[in-house]
């Protein structure tokens, strides 16, 4: 009789969704029933639900979907996926099949051997840790109509099959946090048992697995482990041995469970202690103080004594450290200086974190490899002049994870330090941290002071301010500006803080012998403005990129209003990745002084995010404008939770709780950049020789990026 379609906000459902209209389809009719008379039962049958649940950390799962995926098992009969929303991850009833049944020996091995079937099947579909149950019920009876656990058209009755299991799997629940609470108590009380044992029982408890032996060549991160779950094992690590093993140790690349327990008998060792957060700044620490960090906390006497009689460096580099050279700013680097050495013949030493030199420089060139065939021969032609050397390091490690030979071999022939390397997180806390970030530093501070004195650049940010001194002008000391700060659990503070006390080293260096030191303080750092798919895909902004085209909805404003303007003038800081590369290569050569450059986009030029949104719409992109700014929020959450999965991952919805509220509008930089901008006009940087403004061709470069690497 009639028909409409109605917006669905809870689903994130919207007629003006794109690039097509959703909603909920309201059909008027004389045929179909609203429900079945006194029977709920049947009336699940006919509306079935989605079986989306989430789960205690944030995370949506599609248990149909996984269903569907699982049930691909030769295992497999029937499978049924439980979740509880105050528990992290899923449970499963497992019908066998006819193969299965047959080949079980006992229920655990039967189990085992289930288990390690779905979780093949989950690397190849690339399903998420918390996509895959934990543990499982196995069932003989198949689901079926007659047991009322099938509808007539086969699918899962949800209520039905909750009504039936439901205490099982709750009872399967209490049974698994008891015994990952007794695991974790025993783990703290008995010393005895080998080091390796131990920590493979610590990655066993955190992550809920099932008792049994683990490869010592296994990763934490091959068992599903993330960045949080490392923290929780860090943390009961540093209860059982009294040791910091920092979370970018855990979830390192070329750290095995073997090499883990290696580092922690390494740590024990009276000849390679190491600074740790509690001997420097006291175990129960709440504020960081610039009188901590003190030189000698962090490198021998004999070192430090003699970097006073060492003469000052006065040559251009002709061989060039360069850390964290796959990293974002890194590859930039990393090109900017193969550039700049190979018509010299000099030599750029890049300090990749990896199992060896060769897996070391595969995670380069894989950095590098984002589909430019321009960019890859590039890189081919200046790699095979010779030029570059790549080592397997971590700058987490003590000597770097370095032997004795090679360190000795580059403090002898390293000219200059470029060191953009760090563990950028910015929910980890200060003390997870210290060990990649300030000890890292420490431990390059070390190098640039033994046999010569090596010129240090170092990537700072200008977080450094937000989360501490009111103001961050150049010339700022930073000890003096900034002499104590809070050690908490802000957004980004630990890492902002980590990045400070960096600086607080590099000045107390300076101070002893004068070693030359640049520091630069970065903001956002935008996409490569040449090479196709050269964007930072975690940052903040490309994730505000994508989410608006993906969703098709923005606010009127992202910015405080008032009753005279629906756009406040307002300006977005932010700088192409190739410009900021060529800016620290070019401004960090020198061999004098300590310069500090806050490289930030200092523009009063009116471009901000709403003029982003506008580019984008210019450009094609269906973007429909919301007046209410709290209605925008709602309905933009809604809209990224519906997201299919690899968009999601890769949207804001990790922390679009920071667009809760609009932004103050901004006229330029929230930190002066005056010599910054000198030096760059001086330098004649970058086509306009001067700071770039934010332009619309970067952001189409966003939308052609996107869409090569898939996301759109």
């Amino acid at each position: 009789m009639d028909y409409k379609l109605v917006d669905v906000p809870e689903l994130g459902y919207f007629t003006t969704d794109s690039p097509h209209a959703r909603g909920e389809l309201l059909v008027k009719t004389k045929l179909i029933t609203s429900e079945n008379y006194q029977r709920a039962d049947l009336t699940a049958e006919v509306f079935d639900e989605e079986g989306v649940l989430k789960l205690s950390q944030g995370e949506f799962v599609a248990l149909a979907k996984l269903e569907s995926i699982f049930a691909s098992s030769p295992l497999v009969h029937q499978i049924y996926l439980y979740g509880n929303s105050s528990r992290a991850y899923l449970l499963a009833v497992v019908v066998l099949t006819q193969a299965a049944i047959q080949q079980a020996s006992d229920e655990r091995a039967l189990k085992a051997t289930i288990s390690e079937s779905l979780q093949r099947i989950a690397k190849e579909a690339k399903l998420n840790p918390y996509e895959i149950p934990r543990d499982l019920l196995i069932e003989t009876e198949p689901f079926s109509q007659e047991n009322g656990l099938l509808s007539d058209s086969t699918k899962h009755v949800r209520p039905r099959l909750k009504d039936h299991y439901g205490e099982q799997l709750e009872r399967r629940y209490a049974e698994l946090a008891e015994g990952q609470a007794n695991e974790l108590r025993g783990l703290r009380h008995d010393k005895s048992r080998p080091v390796v044992e131990t920590v493979a029982r610590a990655m066993q408890a955190v992550l809920g697995m099932p008792e049994g032996e683990l490869n010592p060549e296994t990763r934490f991160t091959d068992l599903g482990g993330d960045s949080l779950s490392a923290l929780s094992l860090s943390n009961l690590l540093r209860e059982t041995f009294d040791t910091e093993v920092s979370v970018g140790t855990l979830i390192g690349p070329a750290n095995s469970l073997r090499q883990i327990a290696d580092h922690i008998e390494q740590l024990h060792s009276p000849s390679t202690e190491r600074p740790s957060f509690a001997r420097v700044h006291g175990e129960f620490a709440t504020a960081a103080r610039a009188e901590d960090l003190t030189l000698d906390t962090f490198i021998d006497q004999a070192t430090l004594t003699a970097a006073k009689s060492l003469p000052q460096p006065t040559d251009t580099p002709r061989t060039v450290l360069l850390t964290g050279a796959n990293g974002y700013l890194g590859r930039f680097l990393c090109l900017e200086w193969l550039e700049r050495l190979a018509p010299i013949d000099g030599n750029l030493i890049c300090l990749v974190r990896g199992a060896d030199s060769t897996a070391a420089r595969r995670r380069l060139e894989g950095a590098l490899d984002s589909g430019d065939t321009e960019l890859q021969l590039r890189f081919a032609e200046l790699a095979a002049t010779g030029t570059l050397q790549v080592l397997a390091g971590d700058i987490g490690m003590a000597n770097l994870g370095l032997t004795d030979q090679t360190w000795q071999r580059l403090a002898a022939t390293v000219d200059l330090i470029v060191h953009p390397a760090a563990l950028v997180n910015h929910v980890l806390p200060y003390r997870q941290l210290f060990g990649p970030n300030v000890v890292g530093t420490a431990e390059l501070i070390r190098m640039a002071l033994t046999t010569q004195l090596k010129p240090i650049s170092y990537l700072s940010t200008v977080a450094v301010a937000s989360h501490g001194a009111a103001t961050l002008d150049e010339d700022i000391d930073i000890r003096v500006a900034s002499p104590v700060r809070p050690i908490d659990e802000s957004h980004a503070g630990g890492y902002a803080l980590s990045k400070w006390a960096g600086e607080v080293l590099l000045r107390e260096v300076h101070d002893l012998c004068g070693l030359p030191v640049t520091v630069f303080r970065s903001d956002m750092i935008l996409a490569h403005g040449r090479y196709t798919g050269q964007l930072n895909v975690p940052d903040t902004f490309t994730r505000l990129v994508l989410s608006l085209i993906a969703t098709g909805i923005a606010p009127q404003s992202f910015y405080r209003t008032d009753d005279s303007s629906r756009q406040p003038r307002a300006h977005y800081d932010g700088l192409p990745g190739d410009f900021v590369a060529t800016s620290v290569a070019t401004l960090g050569a020198g061999t004098a002084g300590y310069r500090t450059f806050n490289v930030v986009n200092p523009h009063d030029d009116g471009i901000s995010l709403d003029a982003v949104v506008d580019w984008l719409a210019d450009s094609g992109t269906t973007i429909h404008r919301i007046e209410d700014y709290q209605e925008w929020h709602e309905r933009f959450e809604a809209a990224l939770r519906a997201l299919p999965e690899k968009q999601r991952q890769h949207s804001l919805l990790p922390i679009v709780h920071a667009y809760r509220e609009p932004a103050a509008p901004l006229a330029g930089s929230v930190v002066p950049a005056t010599r910054f901008q000198e030096a760059v006009r001086a330098a004649g940087i970058g086509p306009e020789k001067d700071i770039p403004h934010l332009s619309r061709p970067l952001i189409e470069k966003y939308l052609t990026d996107l869409r090569h690497l898939g996301l759109t």
